[in-house]
């Protein structure tokens, strides 16, 4: 009977190794496949320009960065997944989670990675850096991916 156990036991590993190489190999080829269609996008450049002369991406609110959004996904720059990684509410989490918490959230708690000032402008560029590094940290390398791609098309419309 114990010989039976452990024999199940190394057969339970052998599948664990098996997904996690399967799994290691699909963060792979997204996180290549991700890079490969920011460099290929075949988009008017113009686009870019229009944008970062209306916009601040380094001193803008939530609303602006989803007018951003919503500009670059009609020109064919984004993607509707890109949209709504660009446009998650966090804003609105933050209060879900403050109201699911009964008060026991910290007055200041946010799930923003960086400050915003009194107006609600913030650096997208900084914000989203730190988010993709966060998500590294934790392991998540397709959020990871995700806001890294965000990050650099942000940077495109950065006039600084």
């Amino acid at each position: 009977m114990i010989q039976q156990v452990g024999g199940t036991g190394q057969s339970t590993q052998v599948f664990s190794k098996k997904i996690n190489q399967a799994t290691e190999d699909n963060f792979s080829k997204v996180l290549t496949s991700s890079t490969d269609k920011l460099e290929t996008n075949e988009v008017d450049e113009s686009i870019y320009d229009d944008i970062a002369n209306k916009y601040d991406v380094r001193n803008m609110t939530f609303e602006e960065l989803k007018e951003v959004a919503q500009e670059l996904y009609e020109a064919g720059a984004i993607t509707g997944k890109e949209v709504m990684t660009m446009t998650f509410d966090y804003g609105r989490a933050t209060q879900s989670i403050k109201q699911a918490a009964n008060g026991l959230a910290a007055p200041n708690f946010s799930i923003y990675e960086t400050s915003a000032d009194a107006f609600g402008r913030r650096d997208w560029i900084a914000e989203f850096a730190a988010r993709a590094a966060k998500d590294r940290q934790y392991g998540n390398l397709i959020g990871n991916a995700n806001k890294t791609k965000i990050m650099s098309i942000l940077q495109l419309l950065d006039r600084e």
